[in-house]
């Protein structure tokens, strides 16, 4: 599952680039928007993160300042943005508007997916610890 801040940022990074084209529906625009305001407003008063989603042409090389700040203000956890940033999510999947996968991977990690059709899950452990070889001390 996806973290939330990513869920956010990608709906919102995604649903710029979608309302900018003249093929995206009102919906997507319209959920785009929704989310946008949303966010707009719980940010109050910091100017910087509220420029970060001022212009949605740009809002792809603001993603690290709109990151966060979504972090710094915890609307990772705001129901009615994650709700509006799922809405979105399953707006554009719908109108065909693709979107960067998201893999966030730490520790010994191998795998490999080619294509980008329905869901992948993938479930990693860690890998066995080494034993260490014990010197033999009996004497005998």
């Amino acid at each position: 599952m996806i973290d939330p801040v990513t869920l956010i940022v990608s709906a919102l990074t995604a649903g710029a680039t979608a309302a900018l084209q003249e093929t995206a529906g009102t919906a997507v625009k319209d959920a785009y928007q929704g989310l946008a305001g949303l966010v707009r407003k719980k940010f109050g008063g910091d100017e910087k993160a509220k420029a970060s989603l001022a212009d949605p042409r740009k809002i792809k090389s603001r993603k690290k300042v709109l990151e966060k700040s979504i972090i710094q203000k915890g609307l990772g956890q705001d129901k009615d943005i994650l709700k509006q940033a799922k809405k979105l999510q399953k707006l554009l999947s719908a109108s065909g508007f693709t979107q960067n996968n998201i893999v966030n991977l730490k520790g010994n990690v191998k795998g490999f997916v080619n294509e980008n059709k329905g869901s992948v899950v993938m479930n990693f452990t860690a890998p066995p610890k080494k034993q260490s070889k014990k010197k033999n001390t009996s004497r005998g």
